[in-house]
């Protein structure tokens, strides 16, 4: 991934650094991105999987309008379509699901489109922590029994 940073209008997903919700005690956040290739390829599966029989062929991303500008080949036509980052949203997720990339149901899922692609943020703000259970070890080990 090149650069996480937040659109130049303050939009958009928080930087990694900070949290999404200020009264959560720990975030946990997975961030998945995806070049271009495979921006292609996800948005052709899942388009032919709906029966549009679209294909994608080259994607230029546009960071200060958050959307991708692609190359769509249709029934032998070229044609340009625009996909805005919240438009994209389900479409990735759908992707997730369907290559079975775990994601988180409970997350707050964004799209963040930046200069070398898309990423996927889903982050989850905890307001308590788990208990934590220690195992101890049966009986005092020396080096040699390791």
């Amino acid at each position: 991934m090149d650069q996480y940073l937040p659109p130049p209008d303050g939009a958009g997903a928080a930087a990694p650094d900070e949290p999404a919700d200020y009264s959560a005690v720990f975030v946990d956040r997975r961030v998945i991105a995806f070049r271009a290739p495979a921006l292609c390829a996800l948005l052709t599966s899942v388009w032919q999987d709906n029966g549009s029989g679209m294909h994608a062929r080259a994607i230029r991303f546009s960071t200060a309008q958050q959307m991708l500008d692609v190359e769509v080949e249709q029934s032998g036509r070229r044609l340009g379509r625009q996909v805005l980052s919240s438009e994209l949203l389900p479409l990735i997720i759908a992707y997730c699901i369907g290559a079975r990339i775990g994601l988180p149901a409970n997350a707050e899922k964004s799209v963040l489109i930046t200069t070398g692609g898309a990423v996927l943020d889903c982050v989850i703000g905890h307001g308590s922590l788990p208990p934590y259970r220690r195992t101890r070890a049966q009986a005092a080990r020396l080096m040699g029994e390791w």
